[in-house]
């Protein structure tokens, strides 16, 4: 009973956040643009809804860090219980993690951007360093996951 109840808010949480996200793409691609006295640069294109889908990606990714933390921390003192060596595993898994966006953070270039129009407060070295931080972390465990499908099941096969 407990895992139907599982699956089923995990699919009405899955069937929500797509229709949010449909909806906002909608108003995005569809809403139209900025008037013209508005727009920050004359001659570029500037969507009305620009903000909104901004601010639903931070939602998703926020919603999505917090989850995974909980399950982290969650999966880890229930594992602490049962297997205290299967847990300690998986706590360096999170170190590995925390190592990952530590080192991405320090490679991560910090140069002001000349960017047109743009008056804002975040285009300084700290906002611009965590910026690469996430995206060559996302690059990295891209090709991570790109060659554990190429060649785990190699190992597979040969036993």
């Amino acid at each position: 009973m407990a895992v139907t109840k599982i699956h089923r808010t995990s699919r009405f949480t899955l069937y929500i956040s797509v229709l949010i996200t449909l909806v906002v793409l909608g108003l995005f691609y569809l809403g139209g643009q900025v008037p013209a006295h508005e727009k920050f640069v004359a001659d570029m294109s500037q969507p009305k809804f620009t903000d909104i889908i901004l601010y639903w990606a931070y939602v998703l990714l926020a919603v999505t860090i917090v989850v995974l933390i909980g399950f982290a921390i969650v999966g880890f003192l229930k594992g602490l219980k049962e297997n205290p060596k299967k847990a300690l595993t998986g706590l360096l898994t999170l170190v590995g993690l925390a190592a990952l966006l530590i080192v991405t953070y320090a490679i991560g270039d910090g140069t002001i951007l000349s960017i047109p129009g743009y008056e804002g407060k975040d285009n300084v070295p700290p906002t611009l360093k965590m910026t690469d931080m996430w995206l060559y972390s996302a690059y990295f465990m891209f090709v991570i996951t790109m060659l554990a499908m190429i060649i785990l099941p190699l190992f597979k096969r040969k036993k």
